[in-house]
């Protein structure tokens, strides 16, 4: 008669990385969107286009194979859908408008003549707006708006010197923008 064999000896006990999980998620929910609202602010590219890039992105997570993520952490399906949405999509984003920022080519530097100065918005909430020369840049809020009002600045510059470059990955950039006489 044969022995019977136990099992106990192939039994390999799993390290639980959840903290781990959890840390790298944060991380990247917290450098993702910083970079984001950094970057942001200097691309020309509207909020729904940035919405897409967060989407594609996250899209992009849940392309990599559960079997992956179970070898490097132990993941089951619901910590890989919270670890795409919260980690990799943010992540990805700031990382892609970061890269566009930081490579730039042809920078061009114009300067324009300001034609105009309007306060809008209410009480908490008001920005010094601008209308260039030719009305250039009308549609661009990210250069003809002034969030922080420092009306002494503006005072006897009449020109907005404005240097854009294409970014790596095609969107411009605002690389300077200054008042100057």
């Amino acid at each position: 008669m044969k022995p019977v064999k136990n099992n106990i000896d192939n039994y390999k006990e799993t390290k639980d990385n959840s903290l781990l999980f959890l840390i790298i998620s944060v991380l990247a929910l917290f450098i993702g969107v910083c970079s984001t609202l950094v970057f942001f602010a200097y691309t020309l590219i509207d909020f729904y286009s940035l919405s897409k890039f967060i989407i594609g992105f996250t899209v992009i997570g849940f392309i990599i194979p559960l079997k992956i993520y179970q070898k490097w952490f132990n993941f089951i399906k619901y910590e890989m859908i919270i670890f795409n949405i919260i980690g990799v999509g943010p992540f990805l984003t700031g990382l892609f408008l970061c890269i566009n920022f930081l490579i730039s080519f042809n920078p061009t530097t114009h300067k324009y003549r300001i034609e105009q100065l309007y306060v809008e918005g209410e009480n908490n909430t008001q920005y010094l707006g601008l209308i260039l020369e030719g009305n250039t840049f009308s549609g661009e809020k990210k250069i003809t708006e002034i969030n922080d009002i420092n009306t002494n600045e503006i005072l006897g510059k009449p020109f907005l010197k404005l240097t854009i470059a294409e970014g790596f990955f095609g969107y411009d950039v605002i690389k300077e923008k200054k008042f100057v006489k």
